[in-house]
């Protein structure tokens, strides 16, 4: 419907200025496209609307919403009121047919584009700042064409004589497609304000003309240049905003002579933080969102995670919902300390991505790797004792952490939180059996 109601807007003015007649196959695509948008308009009554984040559906509502909305303006702009004149299509006003005259109303189908538009937004399926320049483009590009028609009419309507512009330029005998040419040229240059003065107005009513056309244009630049700037920082806002925050923080510690190396690290994490999560903390993003909604979200993005970790597979719905609930995402950075040797067990720790390092004493002694599905932590926190190894990231890691005060909470609240522990504790892997015989609790 965008592309037709695009099509009327080139075509109907277009016939006007420069066919200026009533010919049979200009007017069986002109009805055609009646046909088409009278279909639109019973389909109209049938298309549903959101009202309060809800989408309505009674046939009723959505009746007397377009009834009191839209439908008036579709059938003026619809309504074949030119076939009535068909018998007397040889009549003219000014030199244009009155036929044609009366097809402007289907001009009126334009405003149909702002409910396109509109929809197109709501469905949250392209960038709205690219919609808005699209929809900006259209609209200046049916201007500038509409003006284009209309300087040529004004020639038309003054006979084409030798005193009008179209005569001073020498287009008069010349073919549709260049009066056509011509003229969108003067459209873009006077529009533009640019107005190299090779075709200039000649007549009173030219003159009129061109500096409505003038003052429109003036408006209209400024509009474009103001509305295309402000679009295309829009449509990258949330990239400014977090590089904008990134540089703050890299002004404040040049200030401080932090060490090269140390200030690359913060550069470098920064860097992944955009590739992976475009800048945007997931616990603030979800808070606002109502609880049912927020463990969907959680649901979906600790999808592989829960299908890996034995503690997920044996809980109930209940008891997964409250600790998807409690799970804290983290991001280590490769070398940062994501567990110390020594200190006490302070929650259960699930990789999500990447791969941690397991390693004990002074002298830094290797007792293997952790990936995307292992765990940690349980041990320590269920024991009471201090961790006998360090977990240390070798590569950006994205890590899940139940909390020691969620943990508590969980077994209190939840029976069946004990007995999954006990199923876990019997399932632990090889490689943790391994960890625990050589003495590294986690």
């Amino acid at each position: 419907m965008a592309v037709l109601v695009v099509v009327t807007g080139l075509l109907v003015p277009f016939q006007l200025a420069f066919v200026r007649e009533v010919g049979l196959w200009g007017s069986l695509l002109v009805y055609a496209l009646d046909l088409v948008f009278f279909l639109d308009i019973r389909l109209n009554f049938r298309t549903t609307f959101r009202e309060y984040g809800s989408e309505v559906r009674e046939p009723s509502r959505i009746s007397s919403r377009y009834r009191r909305g839209m439908l008036p303006w579709d059938l003026i702009s619809t309504l074949p009121f030119d076939v009535l004149l068909l018998p007397w299509a040889g009549l003219a006003l000014g030199g244009l047919p009155v036929v044609l005259l009366l097809r402007l109303l289907r001009l009126g189908r334009v405003i149909r584009l702002q409910v396109i538009f509109r929809r197109w937004q709501r469905s949250r399926t392209t960038n709205a700042g690219y919609l808005r320049i699209s929809r900006l483009l259209v609209v200046v590009f049916l201007l500038i064409h509409w003006v284009a028609c209309g300087w040529f009419a004004i020639a038309v309507m003054e006979g084409l004589s030798a005193d009008s512009w179209a005569a001073q330029a020498g287009i008069t005998d010349l073919g549709i497609g260049q009066q056509y040419l011509r003229s969108i040229y003067w459209s873009f240059v006077t529009t533009t304000t640019v107005g190299y003065g090779d075709i200039v107005p000649t007549g009173t009513i030219e003159y009129v003309y061109a500096i409505v056309v003038m003052v429109v244009g003036a408006s209209m630049y400024a509009l474009i240049i103001g509305s295309v700037a402000s679009l295309v920082s829009s449509i990258d806002s949330s990239k400014a905003a977090f590089w904008n925050r990134v540089e703050g923080v890299n002004q404040y510690l040049r200030g401080r002579d932090l060490p090269q190396d140390l200030t690359e690290q913060i550069q470098n994490y920064y860097d992944y933080i955009w590739d992976r999560y475009r800048g945007i903390s997931a616990p603030a993003l979800l808070k606002d969102l109502p609880e049912s909604i927020r463990l969907e979200v959680l649901f979906h993005l600790t999808r592989e995670l829960m299908d890996q970790v034995p503690l997920f597979r044996h809980t109930g719905p209940a008891l997964r919902n409250a600790l998807l609930m409690s799970l804290e995402p983290q991001v280590h950075v490769p070398g940062s300390i994501v567990a110390r040797e020594g200190e006490p067990g302070n929650g259960i720790y699930f990789v999500s991505r990447g791969t941690l390092e397991i390693t004990s004493g002074p002298e830094g002694e290797s007792h293997g790797t952790l990936g995307p599905g292992d765990y940690f932590g349980d041990l320590s926190l269920l024991l009471g004792e201090r961790r006998t190894a360090s977990v240390h990231a070798l590569t950006y890691s994205d890590v899940f952490l139940l909390p020691a005060r969620e943990f508590e909470r969980l077994k209190t609240e939840y029976e069946e939180f004990r007995d999954v522990l006990k199923k876990v504790s019997s399932e632990k892997t090889e490689r943790m059996a391994e960890l625990v015989m050589e003495g590294v609790l986690l």
